[in-house]
C-alpha cells in the first residue's frame, strides 16, 4: 500500500470522534438523537442518527443549518465544547427545531444519507494554484518567539539551524522578519500574549482546546546553501513584543505598513493569519480603528487557531474600548482579573470601564497613566481624551486634574487644537471656578474645530446657570452655531441645549422641532445613542412644560403622533417618558391614543414596571368608560408580589372597574378591607349604580361630611350624585338642605343648576297652579337642559 494513503488512513482512524448523546427532554420523544463530531485529515464530519427521519439541511457559504419538524433536545454545551478545525459556532434557532453552525467561507461541503445516518462533509476551501516554477514557501520565515507568563522573551526548540553558505557572520534579521510572525504564545490564550498587555496573565486563564497546532516555525534558508563548516550566528534582534506598541507602530508609517502588507499578500494559511494579526496590531499602535478591523475581518475568515481566535477576541476588545462602545460585561479586559504587574491590562480595563463605569475605571488609573508613557502620540492621546471625557462626565475632578496634568507633560497633547483647554476649563467648572472655566473655554473656543464648538457650547450653558446669560440670548448663539458649522458629536449637544431654550422660551413647536431633527438626523447612525441620550433630556424638558401649562393635550398629541418613534427610541427601559406622555394624552381626553402607547410600554416592560404600566393603563380605560378591558389589563399585569401601595391601588381600581360594569357585589367584594375616601366613593356608586337610592343617599352624605378641604374633600361628582340619590329617594327635604349647602360649589361646572331644579316644590295636591309654581318648573326645565348640553358638549 502507498505510504501516503496509509498515513491518510492513520489519520483518518486516530482522529478525535465525540459521540454526543442526549436523552430526550420530552417524554413523548419516541428515540434520543445522537450527533458525532469528528476531524479527519482533509475534512470534518457531523453524523445524525435520528429514527423519527430524515432532517432537512440547508448549505450556505460560511455554515449551515439542520432543522427538524418539531422541538429537538440539541446537545449545543457538549457539541461547543469539542473541538473541531472546521465546525464551530453551534446554536439553535426556531425554539429549538433547527441547528445552525458555522465553517470555513467557501469550504467544500457534502451531504449524504444512509438509512437513518445523516452524513455532513466539510472540507478546506480550495487553494489557488501557484505559477509554474515559483518557490514553495516554507511555513515561516524566523524562529517563533513566546512571551513566557511574567518572564521575558524565550526561544521555543527548533531543529537545528542550515549552516550558512560562506564563514561570514549571518545577517540581522530584516524587519519583514521581525514583524512575523510576530511575539506571541502558541496555544496560549492568556492576556500578556496580546497586544494589549505587557507582563503577567490573568490568574485563571481560559483553557487551551485538546489539540493545538504546535509551534513549528524555522527559519527559512535556501536549500542549496549547505556550507561544510559551520559558523557561529551573531544574535539577532528578536521579533517585536507582542505589547510593545511603539515598536509596532514605527518611525516609518509608509515602509511599515508596505512591509506588512507584503507579508499578507505572499503568505497562506496560519501564516497569513498572524501577518493580519501583525496588521492588526499596527493599526491599533497607530490609532486607525477603521484598517484595524478590516484586518481582523480578514484574519477571521481563514479559520484562525484557537489561540488567534483569542487573540482576535482582544484586539476587537482593544479597538471597541479604543472608540468608547466596549461591554463591559462582554469584554476579556474587565471579566479577566490582571495581576499587579499587567500595566497593559490596567490601560485598557480602564478604557473599557470609562464611559459607563467610572468608579471602577478608577481603581486602575493610576497604572493606567503610568503605562501610557510608552505608548505612541496618536495612541497615547486617543485614549488619555476618552478617559478625560469619562472623569469629566462623572464629575470627578480630582482624577480629570490628574489626566489633565497628564496631557500636558506627554508632549502638550491637545494643546494645539482646544482640547486641553476644554478640559482645563471643564476642571475648573467642577471647582466652581466660573470666571476661570469661562476663560479656558474663550481659548478654546478660538479654534472652529470639534472642541473649539463644544467649548462654545459650555459657555453658553455656564452662563445660562451663572445668569449672565438669557434665553433669547442663548437661542441666537446656538442658533448661529448650528447654522455655522455641521459635524462631529457636538451637534447633538447644542441642538438640545437650543431645544431646552425654545422649551423655556414657550416655544414648544420649536422644540419639537429640535427634538424630531435628533432622532431623523442621528437616530440611525454611529453616534445615534449619545443623541437618543442628549435628546432624553430635551424631552424632559418639554414633557415638564406641558405638565405644567393648562389646555397642553393637543401639543402633546402632537409630540405624540409626529415623534412617537423617537419618543420610544429616547426613553429609557422603564418607559418613564411614554408614561408622563400617556397621563397629559389622558388629561387632555385623547383616552385613545393614550391606551395605545401605554399598551405598547406595557408588552417591553417586565416585574415592577409592567405593573406599574398596568396600573396606568387600567386607569386610562375607566376613564374612557371600558371597564372590561381595565380588569382584563389588571389581569394580565399583576405582579407576583407587589407593594402596599400597589396592591391597594390595584384594588380600587378593580373595584371601581367592577362598579362600572353594574356588578355591585363584586366591588364590595374587591373593597374589603379598604378605607378612606376612594374607597367610601366606590361603596356609594356602586349602590347609585344598583338603584339602592337610600343607601346611596348615605354613602354620598357621608362623603359630604368630610373635610372641606384636602385629599378627602367632596368632589362635585358627589354633591350631585347625593342630590339625584335623594330626590330619587323622594326625600325633599335632603335634596333642598343640599341646595342650601351646596349649591354655590357646583357653579362653574357642568352640574351647574341641578340642584336648583331638583329643589323646587310642587304645589300641594288639590289646588291650583300659580303663575310662581309654573315658573319654577320652567325653571327647573331650563336648568336640566343646560345640564344635559353640558354633559354631551366634547
Amino acid at each position: 500500500m502507498h505510504p501516503c494513503r496509509t498515513l491518510s488512513i492513520s489519520l483518518a482512524l486516530l482522529s478525535v470522534t465525540t459521540a454526543l448523546t442526549t436523552p430526550s427532554a420530552h417524554a413523548a420523544d419516541p428515540a434520543p438523537i445522537t450527533v458525532q463530531t469528528g476531524d479527519h485529515a482533509d475534512f470534518s464530519r457531523l453524523a445524525l442518527v435520528n429514527a423519527q427521519g430524515a432532517p432537512a439541511v440547508d448549505v450556505g457559504s460560511c455554515g449551515g443549518r439542520i432543522a427538524f419538524s418539531q422541538p429537538v433536545p440539541w446537545p449545543l454545551e457538549a457539541l461547543n465544547g469539542t473541538y473541531s478545525r472546521r465546525l464551530t459556532g453551534f446554536q439553535t434557532a426556531e425554539g429549538g427545531r433547527s441547528l445552525t453552525m458555522e465553517w470555513p467561507c467557501g469550504a467544500r461541503v457534502s451531504v449524504r444519507r444512509e438509512r437513518r445516518i445523516t452524513f455532513i462533509d466539510v472540507a478546506d476551501p480550495p487553494r489557488p494554484a501557484r505559477k509554474p516554477g515559483a518557490p514553495v514557501p516554507a511555513p515561516a520565515d524566523t524562529i517563533l518567539l513566546a512571551e513566557a507568563p511574567g518572564a521575558s522573551v524565550f526561544p521555543v526548540i527548533a531543529p537545528p539551524p542550515v549552516p550558512a553558505p560562506a564563514p561570514a557572520q549571518m545577517a540581522p534579521v530584516s524587519l519583514a522578519e521581525r514583524l512575523s510572525p510576530v511575539a506571541s504564545a502558541q496555544a496560549q490564550p492568556v492576556v500578556q500574549a496580546q497586544p494589549v498587555a505587557k507582563a503577567a496573565p490573568p490568574a485563571s486563564p481560559p483553557a487551551p482546546p485538546p489539540k493545538p497546532e504546535p509551534a513549528k516555525t524555522v527559519a527559512a534558508v535556501a536549500p542549496s546553501a549547505v556550507p561544510p563548516v559551520p559558523s557561529p550566528a551573531v544574535p539577532a534582534d528578536p521579533p517585536i513584543r507582542a505589547f510593545d506598541l511603539d515598536a509596532w507602530a514605527g518611525d516609518d508609517y509608509p515602509a511599515r505598513k508596505q512591509h506588512l502588507e507584503q507579508r499578507i499578500a505572499e503568505s497562506q494559511g496560519r501564516a497569513r493569519v498572524d501577518a493580519l494579526l501583525a496588521m492588526a496590531r499596527f493599526t491599533l499602535a497607530r490609532a486607525l480603528p477603521e484598517e484595524g478591523r478590516a484586518a481582523l475581518d480578514a484574519a477571521e475568515s481563514l479559520t484562525p487557531g484557537p489561540d488567534q481566535r483569542y487573540e482576535l477576541r482582544l484586539l476587537r476588545d482593544a479597538f471597541r474600548a479604543l472608540d468608547g462602545t466596549a461591554d463591559p460585561d462582554d469584554s476579556q479586559f474587565v471579566r479577566a482579573q490582571p495581576t499587579p504587574a499587567a500595566a497593559d491590562h490596567h490601560v485598557w480595563r480602564s478604557a473599557t470601564l470609562a464611559p459607563s463605569r467610572w468608579t471602577a475605571a478608577k481603581s486602575s488609573l493610576p497604572i493606567a497613566l503610568k503605562r501610557l508613557l510608552s505608548y505612541p502620540a496618536e495612541l497615547r492621546g486617543r485614549l488619555l481624551t476618552l478617559l478625560a471625557e469619562s472623569a469629566g462626565e462623572a464629575a470627578d475632578g480630582p482624577s480629570l486634574n490628574l489626566i489633565v496634568l497628564e496631557m500636558i507633560t506627554l508632549d502638550g497633547i491637545g494643546s494645539t487644537d482646544g482640547r486641553l483647554d476644554f478640559f482645563r476649563g471643564r476642571l475648573a467648572e467642577l471647582h466652581n471656578e466660573t470666571a476661570e472655566a469661562l476663560t479656558h473655554y474663550k481659548r478654546a473656543a478660538a479654534l472652529p474645530n470639534l472642541y473649539g464648538h463644544r467649548a462654545q457650547v459650555r459657555s453658553i450653558e455656564l452662563r445660562l446657570a451663572s445668569g449672565s446669560l438669557d434665553d433669547p440670548g442663548a437661542i441666537v448663539e446656538l442658533e448661529s452655531l448650528r447654522y455655522a458649522w455641521r459635524g462631529g458629536d457636538v451637534e447633538t449637544d447644542a441642538l438640545a441645549a437650543l431645544g431646552a431654550a425654545y422649551t423655556r422660551a414657550g416655544r414648544i413647536d420649536a422644540a419639537l422641532d429640535i427634538f424630531g431633527l435628533l432622532g431623523r438626523r442621528f437616530g440611525a447612525t454611529a453616534r445615534g445613542r449619545a443623541a437618543l441620550t442628549t435628546g432624553r433630556g430635551l424631552l424632559d424638558a418639554v414633557i415638564g412644560h406641558l405638565e405644567t401649562t393648562p389646555g397642553s393635550g393637543l401639543d402633546a398629541l402632537s409630540l405624540q403622533v409626529r415623534y412617537g418613534r423617537t419618543v420610544a427610541l429616547t426613553d429609557d427601559d422603564a418607559g418613564t417618558q411614554q408614561r408622563r406622555l400617556a397621563r397629559l394624552l389622558a388629561r387632555g381626553g385623547f383616552t385613545l391614543e393614550a391606551a395605545r402607547l401605554l399598551h405598547t410600554v406595557a408588552e417591553t416592560a417586565r416585574g415592577a414596571e409592567r405593573a406599574a404600566v398596568g396600573l396606568d393603563l387600567a386607569r386610562v380605560l375607566l376613564d374612557a368608560g371600558r371597564g372590561t378591558e381595565a380588569l382584563a389589563v389588571l389581569d394580565h399585569t399583576a405582579g407576583p408580589a407587589p407593594d402596599a401601595r400597589a396592591a391597594e391601588r390595584r384594588a380600587l381600581l378593580r373595584a371601581e372597574a367592577f362598579a362600572a360594569e353594574g356588578e355591585a357585589m363584586r366591588a364590595f367584594d374587591a373593597l374589603r378591607g379598604l378605607t378612606g375616601p376612594e374607597a367610601a366613593r366606590i361603596r356609594a356608586d356602586s349602590l347609585f349604580r344598583a338603584g339602592e337610592w337610600p343607601a346611596a343617599r348615605a354613602a354620598y352624605a357621608e362623603l359630604l361630611d368630610g373635610p372641606a378641604s384636602g385629599p378627602g374633600a367632596p368632589l362635585p361628582d358627589d354633591i350631585a350624585f347625593h342630590a339625584l340619590a335623594a330626590f330619587r329617594a323622594g326625600d325633599d327635604a335632603a335634596v333642598a338642605a343640599a341646595a342650601e349647602r351646596h349649591g354655590k360649589a357646583l357653579a362653574g361646572t357642568r352640574w351647574a343648576g341641578l340642584l336648583d331644579a331638583l329643589a323646587v316644590p310642587p304645589d300641594p295636591p288639590g289646588k291650583p297652579l300659580s303663575s310662581a309654581t309654573v315658573g319654577g318648573q320652567l325653571a327647573a326645565a331650563d336648568a336640566l337642559a343646560g345640564v344635559l348640553r353640558r354633559w354631551k358638549a366634547p
